[in-house]
């Protein structure tokens, strides 16, 4: 049995885990680079904590793996789009820059450890050692040849995890992507 494991994106809680690692690099940093630390971020989120730290869909791109939306925000926030993204973040050129603080109150203590973890794991490393890390070391990256692949929760999971190992991280993504798109209505709901 296929699942379909998705989470319903909150543009906040992206904002906020971006600027959060911005932060940790003196407000600014490659936009692949930033990328790639949240995609490895949010991949060990749901292998240990069976959750999404952005809340974003994932792609196979030709540079690996691409945290989809937050690439559509980035090269739409050198523009005055109007979303809360672009209050927050710009990008010029290659480069994204916190302008304005959005805080972490999207952001739970161990997203936030598991952002600062995997950062300090990857300090040292540039856009395009990341690339290659990634090339080499995640089975769900599928080289697209110049298009895009889909990367679900669960190709992420199957990668790490076999049997009634698997099983069971997809019943508890599944809860929480349930849990995550019930607050996520509600809180839209309240702000009406």
């Amino acid at each position: 049995m296929r699942y379909s494991v998705s989470f319903v994106f909150d543009e906040h809680k992206a904002t906020q885990a971006s600027a959060y690692l911005l932060g940790l690099n003196k407000g600014r940093m490659n936009y692949m680079k930033l990328m790639k630390i949240l995609y490895l971020s949010d991949r060990r989120f749901i292998l240990d904590w069976g959750n999404s730290i952005t809340t974003d869909n994932y792609v196979s791109m030709d540079n690996g793996p691409v945290i989809s939306r937050i690439y559509d925000l980035i090269k739409d926030s050198n523009t005055d789009t109007g979303t809360y993204w672009a209050s927050c973040i710009r990008t010029i050129g290659y480069e994204v820059f916190l302008q304005k603080d959005p805080g972490v109150d999207c952001l739970s203590p161990m997203e936030m450890e598991i952002i600062e973890r995997v950062n300090s794991e990857f300090e040292g490393f540039s856009e395009w050692d990341l690339v290659d890390f990634c090339h080499k070391n995640l089975p769900e990256w599928q080289n697209p040849h110049g298009s895009s692949i889909q990367i679900s929760i669960e190709d992420i999971l199957s990668a790490e995890k076999k049997g009634e190992e698997y099983n069971q991280a997809i019943g508890e993504i599944q809860l929480a992507a349930e849990i995550q798109k019930s607050n996520y209505f509600m809180q839209r709901a309240r702000k009406l």
